[in-house]
């Protein structure tokens, strides 16, 4: 990577690393429930849908049928048309994110079932001149803040972390740095933003385990004083040069399976406790943000046979309750809407709201 400047980004917050205010993240010592939050991702439209159900698939109105067979488990995923990736399907392919109207009603949907925000993934156009326009992401970003701040309006307390995509394809520090100052341009102050664990906006960089340690360093050492920068690692890319570089971590488990892994839950144990020997620059241990899922089945993308069966909400309730045991800052729901990776809750046609509902007592039962 070439070398990077710090950017002086207008609006942006140069809080130090102290204690945001509310409750802190203190490696489980918060007083209240850790807050959840789940992964929302922000490609899907009409377009999107029609690239992954494959040729033959019909669009008539009212008449889409489920493009894939699955068994009782919910896994063994058959495709009913060529070229399909898809298990589930959005009535009239409605669920359009193209449409503000259909932001605003995952926002609604969330915070009725208690989550406590949407981790946001979102890459920009990587130019030092963009705006909401600039991209469909862009626009759609723009689209979640505004929905945010009407649910808040109303007496609502949702917030969002970005979830930076830099885990699908290895990006140059010049995208980095106009990405960054462009939200913190935008967003910086915004009070949509979540604030449980600094002062400062918090994003999870993803695909952090993806890049060396010399990239890390010179994106964390140009943006940490403006961002609360967490990683996405995995136990066995965490180490004490990552923890030097990073205020904390998720970690991206979309496949763990509580049955048939039951060790899965002592190495996550470990990882969190890894997580915390290091300390942030205020004294605090890092963050540390747990996994959960509904289910895994994404074998019609990438013909795999893992698939982790939801069990009508066991695998979820399952998975909470074991990894609670890490005494996690912070929950990361995998997710709301990977739906073509199989973990998604938002009602469509095959499940309609029963995994919401699963999420919403989980959340109530904390």
């Amino acid at each position: 990577m070439t070398a990077l400047l710090v950017a002086s980004c207008t609006g942006s917050t140069t809080a130090s690393s102290s204690s945001p205010t509310g409750s802190p993240g203190t490696g489980g010592q918060q007083a209240d429930p850790p807050p959840v939050f789940a992964m929302y991702y922000l490609w899907w439209d009409r377009g999107h849908w029609l690239s992954h159900l494959g040729r033959g698939y019909p669009t008539q109105r009212g008449a889409e049928p489920l493009p894939a067979h699955l068994d009782a488990s919910g896994c063994n995923a058959v495709t009913r048309y060529p070229g399909n990736v898809e298990t589930d399907i959005s009535p009239g392919l409605q669920y359009d994110q193209a449409n503000p109207a259909t932001i605003a009603r995952d926002v609604k949907l969330a915070a009725a079932a208690g989550l406590t925000g949407f981790v946001v993934n979102w890459i920009g156009a990587g130019t030092p001149a963009q705006d909401p326009s600039s991209t469909a992401l862009n626009q759609r970003l723009q689209y979640t803040f505004n929905a945010v701040h009407r649910i808040n309006a109303r007496g609502g307390h949702f917030s969002i972390i970005l979830n930076y995509q830099s885990s699908a394809r290895h990006l140059t520090t010049t995208q980095f740095r106009n990405d960054f100052k462009y939200f913190l341009s935008r967003y910086g102050r915004d009070s949509a933003l979540n604030h449980r664990f600094s002062r400062r906006p918090e994003v999870v960089m993803a695909g952090t385990w993806k890049y060396s340690d010399h990239d890390l360093a010179v994106i964390s050492h140009t943006f940490r004083s403006r961002f609360y920068l967490m990683g996405d690692e995995k136990p066995a890319s965490w180490d004490n040069r990552r923890a030097a570089l990073l205020d904390g971590t998720s970690y991206y488990w979309s496949s763990q399976n509580p049955i048939k892994n039951r060790s899965s839950f002592a190495t996550l144990h470990r990882f969190a406790a890894t997580v915390r020997k290091a300390k942030n620059p205020d004294g605090r241990p890092k963050t540390w943000l747990a996994p959960f899922i509904p289910g895994y089945n994404a074998s019609l993308l990438y013909h795999t046979s893992t698939c982790v069966p939801r069990d009508n909400g066991q695998t979820m309730r399952s998975l909470f309750a074991g990894n609670s045991a890490s005494h996690p800052d912070g929950w990361t729901l995998i997710s709301w809407n990977e739906i073509t990776e199989g973990t998604y809750v938002v009602p469509l046609l095959r499940y309609g709201k029963t995994y919401l509902n699963v999420l919403k007592s989980i959340i109530v039962r904390r």
